[in-house]
């Protein structure tokens, strides 16, 4: 299974951003320089009073199919 970690920093006026549909998906750079566009429903989780702030590892499959997220820090 394939893994990115990537840094996401988003205010809560930016995530309110896509609660209204204004938007759709988040663009975050991995730490092996990949650029990822992720669904905003995948990380909408981990939203709090002051947004979304911090490290998460994104698994794979073989394909590239979205498998899993989770926060590392």
């Amino acid at each position: 299974m394939r893994k990115s970690v990537v840094t996401i920093s988003l205010n809560s006026e930016q995530v309110l951003m896509f609660y209204k549909r204004q938007k759709e998906r988040v663009r975050a750079v991995s730490e092996d320089g990949t650029s990822i566009s992720l669904p905003f429903d995948i990380i909408a989780q981990f939203v709090s009073h002051h947004g979304i702030h911090g490290r998460f590892e994104i698994s794979y499959d073989s394909s590239g199919k979205f498998k899993g997220i989770r926060k590392v820090g």
